[in-house]
């Protein structure tokens, strides 16, 4: 199982961005796949065969013709059964070599397009690639079986999700639809839940009376709280449509105004379309966990723990965490652990076992195991483990978990700031709704890091983030979730009354609006926020770019922050108008850097989809 990397000088005339973007990937796939790089013609015969479980990542020509040598290769490697991922550096390269079965390129220019990305974060899309290829070759990453969640309205909407059920019936795909698989009887609050936390991705059929649903504002809200995938297919017409009070995206993937819905067929073609979104954004998804992974060697090469790997091709380790604070010695702890990308399933658990036994890990008649805890750790919403305590073995939280250990040795960390409000700014960037997950990401990484460090979380009425920032308080601080969220909200868009009721989840400050004015009303309400007196500093995540008669609000925000000497760090990976701005100060060489940290630092808030590792690196340098 490896990577076969070909240098773009064998195939390609000079082309700087193809050598940058060649390094980026090349740094990427060396962190957690076997690579081989292939840096002339000189040598391709002499590296090793690849075989069917190896990929050829290659960039691709203008035109189709490659060297004699080269072709050979191509030949060799395609009657070996490898895996391919071509790469077209510019729209005019997106043709692969002739003699490869089928393959679509990586379109890097349409990579940052999508992602609304500039060409200072060509390392961005680099690390992409890097990590599609290695879940490729890595069965716990991603399946294509997945388990779909089904979420609609039975007024409008259970005809064509009955039409939908059927369809993902015939094709074998596991589903989870209300109406069919609640049992008269069962708590159905409690079901959803359940479901979805089995759940690869939920399918949003969102009809025209969708917006009057509590139950799809609970799934909605739900499944936003777990950072699981939705894929929003809008049905019906605008007319008397109700407004969504949660909205999973700035817009959705699938638009069809003129479907019938009272009909209980659906288009097969749409309904392949949107199995094919899921599995592609769960894909995108799955690749949270090499931050996951990242924060665990940060934590070996700091000393504090020992990691062993058992089996790379299904991330199996063997952690090792020390034990202090007792006269005599002791063993460390031991875990054995899997990261998974995707949730595990019955089969996956079996398989989990029988490679633990072939690692030598069999449990003594007497003794019992010799290892405290073997998890499968996957990427889904925290577990109440007082169920399991009995059993070493089970499915966790991936974050959990290593937020767990990263706890443990926290305390140690001496504390420079008395502050500990962080301002969190943006808003959905105008990008591909693909790649909005990237916000949800980010701002689920950044929120749950300030409220597992018992700061607080401030932010501006945003009706899509407060409600999953009140969630993830409820969740991460039971004791006092109101004291820990500071939420402003501008009178010129909700009452007192609104503003009573959302006081039982945070704490609400409202501002008068001022002369009845949006824009001066906005600010009223961001200058009131950024003067909170408990505010250390503010982090920036997406935001829209230039809209008619409408300026950015993060560059206010921003402008606003400095004002007050309050330190911004801009989280330029999800896109937006923060990545404009962190480019516009890297192509300066961060010379008018908004903050104090380094430039490398900076540089790579503007890069890492890691954003869990970055919050931490962030608030350890703040001393937060």
């Amino acid at each position: 199982m490896k990577a076969y990397l070909v240098n773009p000088r064998i195939t390609l005339e000079e082309n700087p961005h193809a050598n940058d973007f060649f390094k980026f990937l090349r740094e990427e796939l060396e962190k957690h796949i076997e690579t081989t790089i292939i840096s002339s013609e000189m040598v391709l015969h002499s590296v090793g065969k690849p075989t069917n479980e190896d990929i050829v990542i290659l960039f691709n020509r203008l035109d189709d013709i490659y060297s004699v040598e080269f072709q050979s290769f191509l030949r060799e490697v395609v009657d070996a059964g490898t895996k391919f991922l071509p790469i077209s550096i510019t729209p005019d390269h997106r043709v692969p070599p002739s003699c490869i079965p089928d393959p679509q390129s990586y379109d890097v220019y349409e990579a940052l397009e999508r992602r609304k990305l500039t060409q200072s974060q060509l390392e961005t899309v680099a690390i992409a690639l890097a990590r599609d290829a290695v879940s490729i070759l890595q069965p716990t990453l991603t399946r294509r079986n997945m388990t779909l969640f089904l979420s609609h309205r039975r007024l409008d909407g259970e005809a064509i999700a009955g039409g939908f059920y059927d369809a993902l019936c015939l094709r074998a795909q596991n589903r989870f639809r209300d109406l069919s698989d609640i049992l008269v009887g069962e708590n159905a609050q409690e079901v959803i839940e359940n479901n979805l936390r089995k759940s690869d991705a939920v399918v949003f059929l969102d009809t025209p009376r969708s917006g009057e649903s509590c139950w799809i504002e609970l799934e909605l809200k739900m499944a936003l709280t777990m950072n699981l995938p939705i894929v929003w297919v809008k049905l019906g017409e605008d007319t008397n449509r109700v407004e969504l009070k949660i909205k999973p995206a700035d817009s959705p993937h699938f638009v069809l105004p003129t479907v019938d819905l009272s009909l209980r067929q659906v288009d097969q073609n749409l309904v392949d379309a949107v199995i094919h979104k899921a599995f592609n954004i769960s894909r995108e998804n799955a690749k949270n966990i090499f931050g996951h992974l990242q924060r665990i060697r940060d934590l070996e090469r700091e000393g504090k723990i020992t990691l062993e790997v058992l089996n790379q091709q299904n991330y199996l380790y063997q952690v090792n965490i020390p034990r202090g604070g007792y006269r005599y010695v002791q063993r460390p702890m031991t875990h054995l652990v899997s990261f998974y990308g995707r949730i595990p399933r019955d089969d996956d658990k079996t398989f989990f076992t029988c490679s633990i036994l072939e690692q030598g890990y069999s449990k003594h008649p007497r003794l019992g195991h010799i290892y405290d805890a073997a998890l499968m750790l996957a990427p889904m919403a925290s577990q109440n483990n007082q169920d399991l305590l009995d059993d070493p073995h089970f499915i966790d939280s991936c974050d959990d978990y290593v937020s767990s250990l990263e706890l443990l040795f926290r305390g140690n960390l001496p504390k420079k700031q008395n502050k500990k409000g962080v301002i969190i700014s943006g808003a959905f960037p105008d990008c591909d709704p693909d790649y909005q997950q990237a916000l949800w990401n980010a701002l689920c990484a950044f929120v749950q890091a300030i409220l597992d460090r018992d700061g607080t979380v401030i932010f501006g009425a945003h009706p899509t983030f407060q409600q999953i920032i009140f969630d993830i308080a409820k969740l991460r601080r039971p004791d006092d979730f109101v004291q820990a969220v500071r939420m402003f909200i501008s009178k010129y868009f909700v009452t007192q009354a609104t503003i009573d009721e959302i006081s039982s989840q945070a704490t609400v400050t409202g501002i008068d609006p001022v002369d009845n004015d949006r824009g001066k009303s906005l600010t009223a309400m961001r200058k009131a926020m950024i003067n909170h007196e408990d505010a250390a500093c503010m982090i920036v995540i997406g935001g829209k770019t230039q809209r008619p008669g409408i300026p950015p609000g993060v560059d206010e925000e921003i402008l606003l922050a400095q004002s007050q000497n309050i330190p911004v760090f801009l989280i330029g990976s999800v896109g937006g108008r923060t990545a404009e701005i962190a480019s516009e100060l890297h192509k300066e060489g961060w010379k008018k850097r908004p903050n104090q940290l380094s430039e490398e630092l900076n540089q790579e808030l503007m890069i890492s989809p890691d954003y869990a590792r970055l919050a931490n690196k962030l608030f350890d340098s703040l001393g937060i």
